[in-house]
């Protein structure tokens, strides 16, 4: 379970993680680290299926942030989100959103930029 210090969306400011499954052997720092990137995508994750159950549509993330810098959280991704991953090079887009919200402008396309890596999904 996901949630070790709660959640901003959706609001769940008392939300707790659970790890669960663990014996002395498996409790190592590998493993307690990829749950901790696995934890914080599958929080990701569950806004992906509320727009599924939207009946929206999905074809690839674009993975943007401090975390999209993470060759962990790159590579983990794809598999927990269930789409293929797409990393633009870094830029300020929260900032360039929230700028175009407030002005008024009509959406235009997101450009990726020229050194976007895309990341599978693995084949199970």
């Amino acid at each position: 379970m996901p949630y070790f210090e709660g959640e901003r969306t959706p609001n769940l400011p008392d939300a707790t993680a659970a790890l669960s499954g663990m014996t002395l052997s498996s409790t190592t720092r590998p493993n307690l680290a990829r749950a901790a990137v696995e934890g914080m995508l599958r929080g990701l994750g569950a806004g992906i299926q509320a727009l599924r159950d939207l009946g929206i549509p999905l074809e690839r993330a674009l993975l943007i942030g401090g975390g999209a810098q993470s060759e962990a959280v790159r590579r983990i991704a794809p598999d927990v989100l269930g789409v293929p991953v797409e990393v633009p090079e870094p830029a300020e887009y929260v900032a360039l959103g929230a700028a175009r919200q407030a002005s008024g402008a009509v959406p235009s396309v997101w450009r990726m930029g020229r050194t976007a890596q895309a990341v599978e999904v693995a084949e199970s």
